[in-house]
């Protein structure tokens, strides 16, 4: 992953936003949007392979990806809530975006929920 070029994507998407709102308000959003959009693509497209790597580690040992996959999912959750949220504030709607990060953080709690299961059944199986 190239940090440079997405710090330049950055720079580049804010000061056009910045230029835009002073033009035509309603474009900036837009921009900064298309611009998150472009380096979360970026971001995501250069982990994969990281991502394959552990997996595949794993599945060496003989350990199960599930919980990986677990948390994978939750990442993923948190950073699109986390996009989503700043999207609402920039755009003025403060309340909204905490309105989006509580169901991000719920999202996630429900997706842990059978992770949190079995590793109470385990420990039940401890004790027993």
């Amino acid at each position: 992953m190239d940090v440079f070029k997405i710090l330049a994507i950055c720079l580049i998407t804010a000061v056009l936003a910045l230029v835009l709102k002073q033009q035509k308000s309603e474009y900036a959003l837009m921009t900064v949007l298309g611009g998150g959009a472009v380096v979360t693509v970026y971001i995501l497209k250069s982990i994969v392979g990281p991502i394959e790597y552990i997996k595949t580690q794993l599945e060496s040992c003989g350990i199960s990806a599930d919980c990986f996959k677990v948390a994978l999912k939750a990442l993923g959750i948190g950073y699109v809530t986390g996009f989503i949220a700043d999207a609402c504030r920039d755009s003025g709607q403060a309340s909204l975006a905490g309105k989006a990060e509580l169901a991000g953080k719920c999202a996630v709690f429900l997706l842990s929920v059978p992770l949190i299961s079995s590793i109470l059944q385990t420990a039940i199986g401890f004790l027993k």
